[in-house]
């Protein structure tokens, strides 16, 4: 081949490449993906998410149920983490002894956590799921990822870990709480890569229309700003003023996350 059909070729080659990476961009760019926002994720989670102390103590309240869905003789990470953030819930279950991998597309959180010694895959959740043996994993958590998918991607999730999950295994899905007028209306929006707040109600029936039973939903993390049982409205009966004041305070310091657990059905 002469030197010059070598450069037009290698001048090919490398506008292919241009050309490839104008197209990533422009695809992350339509799905709300920024490389950039990527690569500040953590310093976000640390101002917005709370300490990782705070984390750590709000995910216990999950370990005795991930324990009792754990089989004993479980050979290798049987509960899968889609979304690991920071790494807490990870580290919370090598503490208890329990084997756990994560899996996350946001490489510096990725290298971060493999630093701390954390076993993450780099890869989407949902094809993680589709590619590991069906009925091979028994829990599949997932806080504070599901409001950040559209509705096919959030039903493609649920699909891939029904079918991860060995019949009766444990899924774990937590999200921010729009029923808590303050998140619904504001803090839920601090981070623009969410997409679109997800009532309760939404979550349930999804879960179950996508094979999943005993779909319980819990209501978590109340604000504790202010107590308004104390009100008192002049000219106000006082039983209609506690109604009034329950009221006021479950919509503005209320539970302000929610979690719906559900187990695989079996076939």
């Amino acid at each position: 081949m002469s030197d010059d059909l070598h450069a037009e070729v290698a001048a090919l080659r490398a506008e292919v490449e241009r050309l490839r990476a104008a197209v990533d961009e422009l695809s992350a760019r339509a799905d709300g993906h920024s490389p950039r926002f990527a690569a500040i994720y953590p310093r976000f989670e640390d101002r917005f998410r709370g300490s990782e102390a705070d984390v750590r103590e709000r995910l216990g309240v999950y370990l005795p149920r991930v324990r009792d869905a754990v089989r004993a003789d479980a050979d290798g990470p049987r509960v899968l983490d889609v979304g690991p953030g920071r790494g807490e819930w990870l580290a919370l279950l090598a503490e208890a002894g329990v084997p756990a991998v994560g899996v996350d597309d946001n490489l510096p959180m990725v290298e971060h956590l493999r630093g701390r010694g954390l076993d993450v895959v780099h890869t989407d959740g949902t094809g993680h799921l589709e590619t590991v043996e069906p009925g091979s994993l028994d829990v599949v958590t997932a806080f504070h990822v599901v409001e950040h998918l559209d509705l096919e991607s959030l039903l493609g999730l649920l699909a891939a870990a029904r079918r991860a999950l060995r019949p009766g295994g444990l899924l774990v899905a937590e999200t921010p709480n729009p029923t808590n007028l303050v998140m619904g209306a504001c803090n839920f929006h601090l981070d623009p890569t969410h997409r679109t707040p997800i009532p309760p109600a939404q979550l349930e029936f999804l879960v179950r229309a996508s094979g999943f039973a005993d779909v319980q939903t819990w209501a978590l993390h109340p604000k504790e700003d202010l107590d308004l049982s104390g009100l008192r409205l002049e000219g106000v009966d006082p039983a209609a003023a506690a109604t009034l004041a329950a009221a006021l305070q479950k919509g503005l310091f209320g539970p302000q996350d929610y979690a719906v657990l559900a187990e695989a059905e079996v076939a």
